[in-house]
Parts: structure tokens; sequence; C-alpha cells
């Protein structure tokens, strides 16, 4: 670099060192923030999958079928690799290996015990290898003689909790009807490694656990457990007719193995391999048993609204960015002007005058791009995206397009910087140019929104309509360009008017910012435009979470009970926190005198279950009679209809209102709500209860009624918020108003540290008018508070309607359980930020006036008026 060259880059290290500092964060923000959110993405992929997850092969067969399909050890294991052969590629990547095992029926163990007791026999090849004899010996069947009990083995921690020891003998009962199987307890064993993820489906093998048996009505509890035979055993119980074995090749997911882009192709790839399994001859019948491609396909639903949502923010963030680093690049410009003006006035070439405008647009750019590139890379927030590269590339590449506009600009040779014409925003007429730039903006920006609507919630992947907030930010910032210079103008003469001339004075200097000077509009406009949409959008998920926890529970808790009287319902309003009960009688298979099909009946006093859950939703506030879903009131049809079953009194329902959701109630069923008196006298039908209160204990509801579940509203909501792929929308919702309010802060900033020095000129000429130190302050905010009203207020109103304008983008039903949240308003700290950042920046316009104050002694000389 030529002294010349050193000199100019000593003149203009200030704005050459704010232009590099905001490339280099701006390029670091471009990688880290998308990998962080694709890593989010993926770990809430791993975690949709969830620890247990797993895909099953499973057929059914019995004597002939079951041993000649699977004679042996070898054939039951080969069965399992055969299987995973027969998989799909990104199936087969993130599945282990196989784990076989055969399974009897339940049988009903003969005694008389506290609790019934089940036992079921299981040829388990991995769990031989998976537990240590502790007493007795091994249940090895190969030398059983005809007419001896079966060997069979059970854990020390089943025998132990049941009272059996080595030796005993069992007799269990069960299919086919009407014989028994004895058996003998040969050993004990216990797990070699407890922990081992293998145990966690066959928990039944380790120790007992309860079943229910019996139906709904006289449904019991029993005691089951599982006693492992070896391949001799089996051989001997299938060739029992009529003895059911389940076979069983488990192919359990691999830890982290999924990731989101490919959990879409996993489930895709599912029904593959169940038409492949069933289609596979020379075995019984097999079906693939699995939630993990119903799980997938919930999680795929979450990705594509995260991707729509957050693509609207990072597109915002990336306009940010560039305004940013586009307006230091303009100050740079300004700052040069002077000096390319005069190169141009003594002959030089547009050519030469490239070299001073790009070569030090390019020296404080380019390198710190490179380093916030490499430094995002080096902070591994998670896996590279490509969209990074263009976030980099893009505003860089404007940065160094502003130098050659700045050539351009001199290529008149100074002649219209010499003319004396302003070209500041209330003087300055724009172009013809201009205008139909300005109206094709707002036309993009309409046409975008209209794309938008039109391709739903997949639109945000796609980066042209992602870039449709930028678009509508871009069309605000021209209309209030256009307004601007007139609201000016407006306060003019209403300011002269008054006695202070500080307000007159600082609006006049205000009017008087160029173009170049209004960009900190445009960057503030935007970044108030993501910050209200983030605020916006994550106060209705919250609210939308909250109201559909209200909508699944239907109160604070809510017990399914068997049938209960008035002294059950007084014990559950006596427990510690309980503030309020009411009861709903649930009659079910209640059908019309004219049509067959089934429907529910709900008894309740809807009088008091409002006042008990008033926060439930949809729930009508003034409907008398009776309630009907939809799917219900096309069963009854047109005009009056009788609901009767044995066991309660027939009901006559007129003209029912229609609920779409009521709780306890599957969405989409036929149920019918009546006043709680209509069904007061049908008694043995099952029964919920809604409970208010806080601090509610599970145990505690579920002891105090014959119930059988209890649901609370607040593990509900949990359940909602804690999905991990929330908390990375969330997370960048918050990072991303953090990070816009930072960019407009620093566009302030910027403005004023780069033309500091002048304005402390023009004010020392001021306090030598008699201009006092407070009187400065406040001119220094006066000077900056209409481009902070202006672009912030515009911003902010158009982040608030961004949600409904992007309408079916922004869908957040994947997070609330299929419930629409449509409740868009922003939180109070969210207000309270807005005006923290407002008072930031007034601190800051009065903080670089303190730091640049100057006494008129030291700024005027002699001869200057």
């Amino acid at each position: 670099m030529t002294g010349a060259g050193v000199r100019l880059v000593r003149v203009q290290w200030a704005p050459l060192m704010a232009l590099a500092v905001l490339t280099l964060v701006s390029a670091l923000l471009a990688v880290a923030l998308p990998a962080r959110m694709a890593a989010g993405y993926d770990r809430s992929a791993a975690a949709a999958a969830g620890p247990g997850a797993d895909v099953r092969v499973e057929g059914r067969a019995a004597d002939f079928a079951a041993t000649t399909s699977v004679p042996s050890q070898d054939a039951l294991v080969s069965h399992g690799l055969t299987w995973q052969q027969m998989m799909p590629s990104s199936l087969r990547g993130v599945t282990g290996q196989p784990e076989a095992s055969a399974t009897s029926d339940r049988m009903g163990i003969e005694g008389r015990f506290s609790r019934p007791r089940l036992l079921y026999l299981g040829w388990d090849v991995g769990a031989w290898e998976r537990v240590r004899v502790v007493a007795g010996t091994p249940a090895h069947s190969f030398d059983l003689r005809p007419g001896e009990d079966l060997r069979v083995m059970v854990s020390k921690t089943y025998a132990d909790r049941l009272g059996y020891k080595v030796g005993d003998r069992i007799t269990a009962g069960g299919a086919p009807a009407g014989t028994t199987l004895r058996v003998q307890i040969t050993g004990l064993y216990q797990p070699v490694n407890a922990a081992d993820p293998y145990w966690t489906p066959r928990a039944r093998i380790l120790r007992p656990t309860r079943e229910t048996v019996g139906d709904r009505m006289d449904a019991l509890e029993a005691d089951a457990g599982t006693a492992l035979i070896d391949e001799a055993a089996y051989a001997r119980v299938a060739r029992t007719p009529g003895r059911y074995f389940t076979f069983s090749w488990r192919y359990p997911v691999l830890p982290g193995a999924i990731s989101a882009a490919g959990a879409r192709e996993v489930a895709g790839d599912m029904d593959a391999f169940r038409s492949a399994v069933q289609g596979r001859t020379g075995i019984f019948p097999n079906a693939v048993v699995t939630a993990l491609d119903d799980r997938l396909d919930a999680f795929a639903g979450q990705l594509r609204a995260a991707e729509s949502v957050l693509g609207l923010v990072l597109g915002g963030l990336v306009a940010v960015a560039a305004g940013v680093l586009l307006l230091a690049a303009g100050l740079l410009g300004e700052r040069l002007r002077p000096v390319l003006w005069t190169m141009r006035a003594r002959g030089a070439s547009l050519r030469q005058l490239a070299l001073p405008a790009g070569g030090l647009t390019a020296l404080a750019a380019v390198p710190s791009a490179a380093l916030g590139y490499a430094a995002g890379r080096l902070l591994d927030a998670g896996p590279p995206q490509t969209s990074s590269n263009y976030a980099v590339a893009v505003p860089v590449a404007a940065v160094l397009a502003v130098s050659a506009v700045m050539v351009l600009r001199e290529r008149d040779a100074g002649v219209g910087s010499s003319s004396g014409r302003r070209d500041d925003l209330v003087s300055a007429r724009p172009s013809r140019r201009r205008f139909v730039l300005d109206a094709l903006l707002v036309a993009l920006a309409v046409i975008g929104v209209v794309l938008l609507r039109q391709r739903g919630e997949t639109a945000g992947t796609d980066p042209l309509i992602a870039a449709v907030p930028v678009l509508l930010g871009a069309a605000l910032a021209v209309l209030v360009l256009r307004a601007y210079p007139y609201l000016l103008r407006a306060a003019g003469p209403f300011l002269r008017r008054r006695r202070g001339a500080v307000a007159f004075i600082g609006i006049a200097r205000a009017s008087r910012q160029t173009v170049v000077g209004a960009l900190p509009l445009v960057v503030l406009l935007l970044a108030a435009t993501v910050a209200g949409f983030t605020a916006t959008v994550d106060t209705a998920l919250q609210a939308g979470q909250e109201r559909a926890s209200w909508a699944e529970v239907g109160a604070d808790a809510r017990l399914e009970a068997g049938p209960m009287d008035d002294t059950a319902l007084a014990r559950i309003r006596g427990l510690p926190g309980v503030t309020g009960a009411v009861r709903a009688r649930v009659i079910t298979e209640v059908t019309t005198e004219s049509n067959t099909a089934p429907m529910t009946v709900v008894g309740v006093d809807l009088g008091a279950y409002r006042d008990l859950a008033p926060g439930v939703p949809g729930i009508p506030g003034s409907a008398s009679g009776a309630l009907a879903s939809p799917l219900a009131a096309r069963t009854m049809g047109p005009g009056d209809a009788t609901l009767s079953r044995a066991g309660m009194d027939p009901i006559r329902i007129t003209a029912p209102a229609v609920i779409e959701h009521f709780p306890g109630q599957l969405p989409g069923s036929a149920y019918v709500v009546v006043p709680y008196k209509d069904v007061a006298g049908a008694t043995g039908f099952p029964s919920q209860v809604f409970v208010s209160g806080h601090d509610l204990d599970a145990k505690k509801l579920s002891a105090a009624a014959p119930g059988r579940a209890v649901e609370l509203r607040q593990d509900v909501l949990r359940t909602m918020t804690d999905v991990p792929i929330v908390s990375v929308v969330r997370d960048t919702f918050r990072d991303g108003s953090l990070i816009g309010g930072a960019f407009g802060l620093l566009a302030v900033l910027l403005v004023l540290v780069v033309g500091a020095r002048t304005r402390g000129r023009t004010v020392a000429h001021l306090r030598a008018l008699g201009l006092s130190r407070r009187q400065s302050r406040g001119l220094a905010l006066v000077e900056i508070a209409p481009v902070l009203l202006c672009a912030v207020g515009a911003g902010w109103v158009l982040g608030l309607l961004l949600p409904e304008i992007t309408g079916p983008v922004v869908d957040l039903r994947p997070y609330t359980g299929g419930h629409a949240v449509t409740a868009h308003v922003p939180s109070l700290p969210a207000l309270l930020g807005l005006l923290g950042a407002l008072l930031l920046a007034a601190a800051a316009a009065v903080a670089v006036d303190r730091a640049f104050d100057a006494r008129p002694g030291t700024v005027l000389r002699t001869g200057d008026q």
C-alpha cells in the first residue's frame, strides 16, 4: 500500500473499523445461527423417535406353522437377518441388529392369590445371554421325558415378590381351552446389567408387572411375568394344537441416528417395508409393528411449521444485517466523497477512482467476512448450512457494489456537487426512476404475499417466499420515506412558534439528513418488524398451548372414574388444594330410534362447569339445552330425537347446538352433552370428574374415587412446552429479537459516531450563540427522535400484523395438539423490551453528544461567524 493509501486509511479509520466489525459479526451470526437451528432440529428428530423407539416384525403361529417356519434357534435368527435385508437403506441405517424372540399367549396361574397372576413363556435368545443364574440351574429341556413338567427360569425379583423358589411347580391354564400346562422352576436369574437398554421393552422378564384382565366394566389388575424357556421347551409347547406363540424380531432405533433431514425419508420408507413384509412367502403371515413412522410424521409437521416461521425470521435478520453493512459502507462513501471529487476534478479517471473507493471497502469487508465465517465454523454450533454461504456472500457483494456506486457518482467530475443543490430528504425531488422502483417494490411485496398465502405452510422453505417480510418491510420503508419529509415540513411552522429553539433546530437538522443518513430508518424499521413478529408469534404460541391444555383436560385435573356416588365426590372436594369439582356421567353405546350408530351421552351441569373452568375454550356460554358434536348432529338428523339404551331413561333432544370439542371426548367422535339431571337416574355408568385447584396430587385424586386415570392440566401443558423443537423455535425467536434489536442500535450508534465530529462543530457554533449543555443534550434527542419514532413505530405495527398477513404460514397447530392459535398480541415483556430499546437509543445519542462535546474556543477560528 502506498503512503497516500496509508494516510487515507488513517483518516478514515473510524468508518473502516465499523464496517469491518459489523461484517465480522454478521458473517459469524450467518454461520452460527442456522447451524444451531439445524442442530436443534436434529436433536428434536432424535427425541421425536423416543428412547424406546423400535421397529418390530411380528407374526403369530402355532403347531405345524410355527415348528415348520421356526424349527430352531438358527432359523429364528436367520429370519431376523432376512427381514433386515428387506429394509430400505434409510431404515436399515438407523436401526440396530435384530433381537429375536418367541412368546406364548398369556396363561392364568391356578391358585388363590390376593391378585390374579398371569404367566408367559418366553424363548428369547438375547435374554439368555444377558442373565446369570443365581439359584438352581438353567432351564434346559433337551432331555425332557414325556409327561415331565416343563423346565423354566424366572427372575429372582419375580420369585421374591410372588413367593416362588427353585423347585416350585406352577399350573397355568389358557388357550387351547380346557388344557393346562405344568412348569417347574429350575433356576432363578438376575440381569448382568439391569441398565442395559435391551430390558426396556422386556420388563416382564425381570420383574412382575401389572396388566388388566376382564372387560371395561369389570377390569381387574393382575401380576404378570415371563418365564424363560429354551429351544427344546419351545418345540414341545409349540407342537400343542392351539398353543400360539408370537414371534418378534425387534430392531432398536440407534440413539441419535435419525436426523431432521432423514426423518421424512425414514417415515416414507416404512410403508415400503410393510408391503415387503406382508408379501413375503414361505413363513406364516407377519406385519410391521411400530410407532416410529407416526412419531416422525408428527415431527415432520412440527418441522415444517418451524421452517416456515423461522424462515421468515431469518430472512428478516439477513436483511437487517445487510442494511447495517450498507449503511456503514454508505457512510464510508460519504466520508470519501470529498477525496474522490478532488481526484476527479484534477483529471483522475473513473478507473483511478475505483482503487481508493473499492480498495478501502474490500480491505474492511472481505477479510472480516472470511474471519467471521471461519469463527462461525470453529464454534461448531451445528452442521454447516449452504444458506450460510449465501447469507455471507450476498451482503458482502452488496457492500462492494456500494463502492462502484461511489465511483459512478463522480462521473460528472464534481459538477453536480458544485452546483450548490441540496440533496437532503426535505429538499430532494424523487426522480421518475425512483418512483418506478418504489412502485415495483410495493408490487413485489403484494405478489409475494399472495404467493405466500397460496403455498401455505411449506412456503417458508422457499427463499423467495421467505423474503416476503423483507419485501413488506422495504415497501413500508419506501412509503415512510415518502411521508417522512412532509411530516418534518409540517412540524417546522408549528415548532417555530414555540418559545424554545431546541425543538425547531433539532427538526431542522433532522430534515437536512441525506438519503444515506435516512438508511437507518430502513434498518430500524426492519429490525422492529423482526422484533414485533417474533414477540407476537411467541406470545401466541404460549397462549395457544395454555388454551390447548384447558381444551384437552377441561379443568386443572380430570378423573376418569368408574360409577361413583355423592360420597366419593365429597371425598374429592375435601382433598388438599381442591377448590371445586364437577361430576359428569358418561354413557356409551347410545342410539336413536331411527339410527343405530352408537353415540356417547355426557351428562354435566354446564353452569357449574363454566364456573369451575372458565378457561376452557369452545363451550357456549348461553346454551341451555343439549350440545352435539358435528357427527352426532348428523347422526340424529334434523328435528327431535330420542336417545336411549339399556340402563338409562330415554332422553328427548330438541335442536341441539353444535359444539366442536368437549374435554374428554375424542375429536370427530359422536357425543351429546346434556344436563346432568337428565342422566342422574342412570346408575352403574362411568364418570368423569373435573377438578379445579392448585398443587393437585394425582395419587390422592386417584385414591379418593374409584378412578383408573388422572390427567393433570399442568402435565399436558408441560408435554407441549417440553417438546425439543418448541425450544428451538422459542430460542430462535428470542435470539432473533435480540440480534435484530442489537443491529438496530448499532445502526443508530454508527450514524451518531461517524457524524459526531461534524455535529460537534455545528453544536459549537450554537454554543457560541448561547446554547447550553442541557439544551445540547435535548437537541441530540430531538434530532434522532423522528427517525426512531417513524421507523420503530411503523416496523412494530408491521411485525404485529405480519402473522395475519402471512396467514397459513404461521401455523402453530403442530405445537398445540391441533388447536388453532388465533391471538396475535405482544406480551408485556416484549413491550418493555421495545421501550428499553428506544431508551437505549436515546441514551446513546446523549452519550455521543457528551463524548464529542467541544468548547467553542477550540472549534471556532478567527473569521468564523
